[in-house]
């Protein structure tokens, strides 16, 4: 009989400690879930949608990409009339 007591005492205890883990979850994807709003609420504030951000991005960058290419463009264009003027 101590061996079936036992074993159901093993069961309450792990039991509980899932139940301690279950309510630990809830809590961490609740505040997950807050911060997940909280979030899309500034993105929104600054705009744009959550779901356009990928297009959003790529078109930053290539602008970043197509201003740098001019800023070297220009850069190389006042080098050499430096250097044309110096001759």
């Amino acid at each position: 009989m101590d061996n079936f007591e036992n074993r159901i005492s093993s069961l309450k205890s792990r039991l509980e400690a899932k139940k301690n883990e279950k309510t630990r979850a809830e809590a961490n994807l609740e505040m997950a879930e807050k911060q997940l709003q909280e979030v899309v609420g500034k993105i929104r504030d600054l705009g744009y949608e959550p779901n356009d951000l990928p297009d959003v991005i790529a078109q930053l960058e290539q602008s970043v990409t197509d201003n740098l290419a001019e800023a070297e463009r220009i850069l190389a264009e006042t080098e050499m009339m430096k250097e044309a003027v110096a001759l």
